[in-house]
């Protein structure tokens, strides 16, 4: 487990297109004292937390004074795995890349430049009891645990179905890491026409079609899609700052329900301890 507050241990780049804009972005990562995950876009700082998310529509978005950043979520699950806790990241557009679809390459560079480590300790956040979130029948809720477990849920039309995937050592789960967003095909006309997916392609994400998989060479894994759901999770969850210790169930959740599941934890501090 990751004890101290930790860095990046050199500066690297970044560059690839947005997965709604359809914008060319680069991304430069430098090592940061100060505790946090924060971007840099012209001269407004955006910490990456979860009280300056301003849009959760398939993606989440932070929000500063003069700007805001999408898509942040595979990019701070990426953070997660590779234990980094402070980083600066600047950015010359309003949405991070998309890549290959999953955060395996941004993880890729964070082990590149490898880890700084600091003194501070407070790395880690405990819930002190059974707190959770609801939309209709969606949910997501966390009790207290020594480590982070977390068993997802999802239910989509055939071919996909419902898929269930439980991760009791989520800190070495790397299949997570790789898993690809995905996209029912139906739904990617409407979601252009909301100006969204513009940079979407079958090489940055899965496809859904009536009977089976689009993308020519299927899926990465039997639970890709699950996977995936589980990663975006990972990445929200990191936008409280900590690491989260906790039991998590969470049923067709996504970006809305996870943040509500921090407001809920952060809105009295009461609910969590610090370690």
């Amino acid at each position: 487990m990751i004890k101290r507050r930790t860095t990046i241990n050199k500066i690297f780049r970044i560059t690839g297109i947005g997965l709604h804009t359809g914008r060319p972005v680069t991304l430069e990562f430098l090592p940061r004292r100060e505790t946090g995950i924060a971007f840099v876009l012209g001269d407004c700082l955006i910490p990456a937390r979860f009280d300056r998310v301003n849009d959760t529509r398939l993606s989440t978005q932070i929000a500063g004074e003069k700007g805001s950043v999408a898509t942040i979520e595979h990019l701070m699950a990426a953070f997660y795995f590779a234990g980094i806790t402070n980083c600066l990241v600047y950015i010359n557009g309003p949405e991070v890349p998309i890549l290959d679809g999953s955060a395996w390459e941004f993880y890729q560079e964070m082990w590149r430049a490898g880890v700084y480590e600091f003194p501070e300790t407070g790395v880690y956040l405990k819930p002190h009891r059974m707190i959770e979130a609801t939309f209709n029948d969606a949910y997501i809720r966390i009790r207290p645990l020594n480590t982070l477990d977390i068993s997802m849920t999802i239910e989509f039309r055939p071919p996909v179905g419902k898929q269930r995937k439980r991760v009791t050592d989520v800190e070495n789960a790397f299949a997570i890491i790789n898993s690809r967003t995905f996209v029912l095909q139906e739904e990617i006309e409407a979601i252009q026409k909301a100006g969204l997916a513009k940079g979407g392609s079958l090489d940055n994400a899965v496809v859904i079609g009536h009977d089976d998989i689009v993308n020519p060479h299927g899926l990465r894994y039997k639970k890709e899609l699950v996977n995936h759901k589980i990663l975006d999770l990972i990445g929200d969850l990191y936008t409280s700052g900590y690491r989260i210790l906790g039991k998590i169930e969470a049923y067709k959740t996504g970006h809305h329900l996870n943040n509500l599941l921090l407001r809920e934890i952060f809105s009295s501090p009461d609910n969590y301890a610090i370690y």
